[in-house]
């Protein structure tokens, strides 16, 4: 018998007596009505000891000392609980034993009541409520014992029939609400197994997205390698026709060849950095660094230098703020959003280009605004910017999954904040990233 009692009493019903989609709601919700329930019953108590004292209530002086202990015990489990939730076991003991023995007081001291039993079904149903299935069928296992043995032992003034209907009815109980609890367990768990299903199919949708995103944006970085490599490679011809030229002149010397394989290693190196510069890009972070976002922004800058050569850049780029994350995507997001600032910027045919960047440092966020002067976007699709395969271009060379990767990335990889607002100027994109992931 002991044995069963330690197994009930000594284990956290939090924890073990049911497995809820989530656990956390589960004990807020708890933990919330417990200290009701703390408040309810000192209240109470306290107010039908004092009815009790000034003679309103027949009570003896026993059972109205026993009241005004019982709401003080209430109390201090009340404050008890609000200090930290994981006093909650001991806070739920101490309210469902306390009531048990105030309970078990008054069927032998307060015979005039007829329905004095029934605080027994009430200690039952929190018992269920507050501590689970196992915990509430200990607890009703306990009211059965004590009644009984009440009633073979004292004159409770209650015939065979009552104490009959009374142990009846509170089985009876205990089997719905066991049986009921099991249903909203087993709804739960299925509720949890759809849910999951559920994101793990948008994980996966999201995953394929990116992958075709990938795909697409490959012959675009293709095309940017080729645009970066005209100008050095025309300036490779030039330098090896001159020294092909220069070859038969008498007054041409090894300094001058030496010159010109500096110069033509410089450029094959800056080509040779070129093509490392997009490979990581493409390469997938697994796992996180620090970095710098002005050095992040600077990288993003370089990379576009061509087709930002006609825009006019204004900042105020905050120097060396270190960031622990994923440096790739989030360089991936800049060249999106800078992308398709110039894109907007040309669609509209601004003759002075300017893209407004400003950053903004906090103790746990760094917020930053990337803003076109190509006069925003319209008030009716601002709200589909980010949708995936939403595109505003007017021929199919736009996927519409740039702005959506970008939210993914920001939102669910660097747990930050990606949107769009209408600016002073035009469209104005707000990040705001975590400094620490």
């Amino acid at each position: 018998m002991n044995n069963i009692f330690i197994r009930f009493f000594s284990k956290n019903p939090i924890d073990t007596s049911c497995d809820i989609i989530d656990s956390k709601t589960l004990n807020i919700f708890r933990c919330s009505l417990l200290s009701t329930i703390f408040l309810t019953a000192s209240f109470f108590a306290f107010l039908v000891a004092t009815l009790s004292v000034l003679d309103i209530f027949p009570l003896n002086a026993l059972y109205q000392n026993i009241l005004y202990g019982y709401g003080f015990l209430n109390i201090f489990a009340y404050f008890m609980l609000k200090q930290n939730q994981k006093y909650y076991f001991l806070a739920m003991n101490i309210s469902i034993l306390s009531s048990l023995a105030t309970f078990t007081l008054m069927t032998f001291t307060v015979l005039h009541d007829e329905f004095r039993l029934v605080w027994f079904f009430l200690t039952s149903f929190a018992s269920f409520i507050l501590g689970g299935r196992r915990y509430g069928v200990a607890i009703t296992f306990m009211i059965i014992v004590i009644v009984v043995t009440l009633h073979m032992r004292m004159d409770l003034q209650l015939s065979n029939y009552a104490i009959f209907t009374f142990i009846s009815a509170l089985l009876t109980f205990n089997i719905f609400s066991h049986f009921f609890l099991n249903k909203i367990e087993k709804d739960s768990n299925k509720l949890q197994e759809r849910v999951m299903e559920e994101m793990e199919k948008q994980q996966a949708q999201e995953q394929i997205l990116l992958q075709q995103y990938r795909m697409t944006n490959m012959g675009e970085m293709i095309d940017a390698i080729a645009h970066q490599w005209r100008q050095p490679l025309a300036q490779c011809n030039m330098l090896l026709f001159t020294m092909d030229e220069n070859l038969d002149e008498e007054d041409y010397s090894k300094e001058d060849t030496r010159k010109k394989i500096t110069d033509l290693l410089a450029l094959t190196t800056h080509m040779s950095q070129t093509i490392d510069d997009f490979r990581n890009l493409l390469r997938e972070d697994k796992h996180t660094h620090t970095f710098y976002a002005n050095k992040a922004l600077n990288e993003v800058l370089v990379l576009l230098k061509n087709n930002l050569k006609e825009i006019e850049i204004k900042h105020n780029i905050l120097q060396d703020i270190a960031l622990v994350g994923y440096k790739n995507e989030l360089i991936q997001v800049f060249i999106i959003l800078f992308s398709n600032a110039i894109e907007a910027l040309d669609a509209q045919k601004i003759e002075n280009k300017i893209i407004y960047i400003k950053m903004e440092d906090s103790s746990t966020h760094i917020s930053i605004s990337i803003e076109d002067n190509a006069g925003g976007i319209d008030k009716d699709i601002i709200d589909n910017i980010f949708d995936p395969y939403f595109t505003t271009k007017a021929t199919s060379s736009g996927s519409g999954l740039g702005l959506y990767i970008a939210k993914i990335i920001i939102e669910q990889n660097m747990k930050g904040t990606l949107s769009i607002s209408k600016g002073a100027h035009g469209a104005k994109f707000n990040l705001q990233i975590k400094k620490n992931l």
